[in-house]
């Protein structure tokens, strides 16, 4: 199928422990042979390793459990193979003009005819090269991951050329085949079975990007005549947010869309899919569980949810899993540091939710909250830059606004619409969920 391509990205991220200096490793003597497969889509710019004249926008290197892979020409040399692509795409930042960026994916897995049925990928570090211009957006700045994320340092003009993303593979059930595995930008369209037809658990893929997606920003039409969007089409301009530098998203799901904002709630979400039910054994079957994790930088939390990491919890930032009209609320860890918060979910179900990660505020009644409060519990505070923005007042939920204050007299849950500038030019509605409590 030919997958489309809208790049937003947020957290979810957007999106471990917390993110850490990537590991060093011990590289071993004797490289081991890697098989590079790009994918024939037309805006692969193509994936390889760097050499003499190719500097950057390239794999620096690839170490498995230790042992660095050298590309060979011919899958009869390798032991390992890389397919995938570095796709294109228009982008910019907030503050920025546009760009040419580039969003590598990458699937890592052993041949089985070398080194056996059983495998094992163990713990790969991935160092990529950002692409060679010195415009912003040249960076890897967030990673969402098939497998479970060990560390990541980002890369970008000014702070360093080479991102590390250390990882390991996890077991994933699969109900699909082609490019329905991994990361699919449209995963409506792929078709996925009752029960898994395959398990791995030396198959790990990621996908690398310039940032998170702006919260405040939606993606610009480059032409308003755009009636298809996919990854040869350049009528859509990605925004993205340089405050989220450092966030990442991991997932044992068999398939993967891209983290994306709300633009209505703001909410950060992330589209997974999978069968219902694991690879049988022994013609036995059990429910198949997945788990979601999403780091958000400090900066990214406050701009984006008007929290810290030790404010965010359940009742602020609660996590959804939505599949048709209904939600559920699954486990969850949060994890606050220093450098951002770790949102960890697990035991969700299939087949294609939807996860999200969005800001409740919480105010007692007849408390005076200000404008910049709702702005930021929004996402939408930094949209001030472009202009001004107007909170509508509710009176028959019990909302007043006097002394440049707003107030909330009825205990209840109540929708706050928010009108805000997402450009100079154009105007965007933003709906923060408010819980107003004794």
């Amino acid at each position: 199928m030919k997958r489309r391509l809208v790049l937003a990205v947020s957290l979810l991220a957007a999106l471990c422990a917390v993110p850490l200096a990537g590991p060093v490793s011990t590289v071993k003597a004797n490289p081991v042979g890697v098989y590079v497969y790009n994918t024939t889509l037309v805006a692969n710019k193509g994936l390889q390793f760097c050499a003499p004249g190719v500097v950057k926008g390239c794999i620096d290197s690839i170490t498995v459990n230790g042992v660095q892979l050298t590309q060979v020409n011919s899958p009869s040399l390798a032991s390992y193979q890389i397919g995938g692509g570095l796709y294109g795409g228009p982008c910019r930042f907030v503050d920025t003009t546009v760009s040419q960026c580039e969003f590598p994916y990458l699937v890592l897995f052993p041949y089985a005819h070398v080194l056996g049925p059983n495998a094992s990928l163990g713990d790969v570090v991935i160092n990529f090269r950002r692409q060679a211009t010195e415009h912003p957006t040249s960076a890897v700045n967030a990673v969402i991951v098939n497998g479970s994320l060990q560390s990541f340092s980002p890369a970008a003009p000014g702070l360093r050329d080479v991102a590390s993303i250390s990882a390991r593979a996890v077991e994933v059930h699969s109900a699909s085949t082609g490019y329905c595995i991994g990361w699919v930008s449209e995963i409506d369209g792929c078709v996925i079975g009752e029960t898994g037809t395959s398990k791995v658990t030396n198959r790990l893929s990621m996908l690398l990007l310039p940032a998170m997606r702006s919260s405040i920003v939606p993606p610009d039409k480059a032409d308003e005549t755009c009636r298809q969007i996919d990854i040869s089409n350049a009528c859509i301009i990605n925004v993205f947010d340089e405050t989220s530098r450092g966030g990442w998203v991991d997932t044992d799901a068999s398939v993967f869309g891209l983290t994306s904002t709300d633009r209505y709630t703001g909410a950060a979400q992330l589209k997974i899919a999978g069968p219902h039910y694991k690879f049988p054994v022994n013609g036995s079957s059990e429910l198949n569980q997945s788990y979601f994790r999403m780091f958000l930088p400090k900066a990214y939390l406050d701009v984006s949810f008007g929290l810290t990491p030790s404010q965010a919890n359940a009742t602020s930032l609660p996590v959804k899993r939505t599949a048709g009209n209904g939600s559920t609320v699954p486990v969850t860890q949060y994890i606050p540091s220093a450098d951002g918060l770790l949102v960890s979910s697990t035991g969700i179900g299939f087949s294609t939710p939807i996860m999200s990660v969005q800001r409740i505020l919480t105010v007692k009644r007849n408390q005076k909250v200000t404008a910049t409060t709702l702005l930021k519990a929004a996402g939408v505070y930094q949209s001030l830059k472009f202009g001004k923005a107007t909170v509508q007042v509710s009176s028959k939920n019990g909302m007043k606004y006097s002394a440049k204050r707003y107030q909330f007299t009825k205990v209840r849950t109540l929708t706050v619409t928010i009108k805000y500038r997402s450009t100079k030019l154009a105007i965007s509605e933003r709906r923060l969920t408010v819980n107003v409590v004794r």
